[in-house]
């Protein structure tokens, strides 16, 4: 058996192995503070408390990942090493550049279309889909299986979408209009 410490991405690559590139999220409550994330079976891996816009809990088992937003940045940091930072492109928070672990990736958000797609700076491909319902009380989450860091921009991409989808219908700004 093997002692060794588990660093924080080695459990982020155990569960994403054992979720096969997708799950699906459920608002618990009428309020969509929290959220259930379930495995293909149905079954609860994990939640994502939502703690306003500026920052959010993903606990999945034993362990925990912080998602925070800073000055014209976001974090997240899981058992005390920073697994992902995003910093919008320009002004606006529907595009957003994704870096992790050496690789770079561009997300589109729309949050009128309740959508955002991450893909690889290099080679454009699909690494992360988050599609929400109409009313954003549940998300579909289909990531790549192969990239060590797609499970972290999946998570980090929901909270953006279900953190910001109300604000943007309260301003009623074209900050989600974006085309996918």
């Amino acid at each position: 058996m093997n002692n060794a410490p588990r660093t924080a991405s080695s459990w982020w690559y155990d569960l994403q192995q054992s979720l096969g590139g997708s799950f699906t999220a459920r608002a618990r409550g009428l309020l969509t503070a929290k959220f259930d994330l379930l495995d293909s079976e149905g079954k609860k891996f994990g939640q994502l408390r939502l703690r306003g816009l500026s920052i959010a809990e993903f606990e999945s088992g034993d362990h925990v990942a912080t998602l925070a937003r800073t000055e014209g940045s976001y974090r997240m940091v899981a058992e005390g090493e920073e697994v992902l930072t995003a910093v919008p492109k320009g002004r606006s928070v529907d595009e957003l550049e994704i870096y992790c672990d050496g690789r770079t990736y561009e997300a589109r958000i729309s949050f009128f279309r309740n959508l955002a797609v991450a893909s690889y700076q290099r080679g454009g491909g699909r690494a992360v889909r988050v599609s929400g319902g109409l009313v954003g009380r549940s998300y579909q989450v289909i990531f790549a299986h192969d990239d060590e860091c797609a499970l972290p921009a999946a998570v980090f991409l929901l909270w953006h979408v279900a953190a910001n989808r109300r604000r943007a219908y309260r301003m009623g700004s074209p900050m989600g209009g974006g085309v996918m």
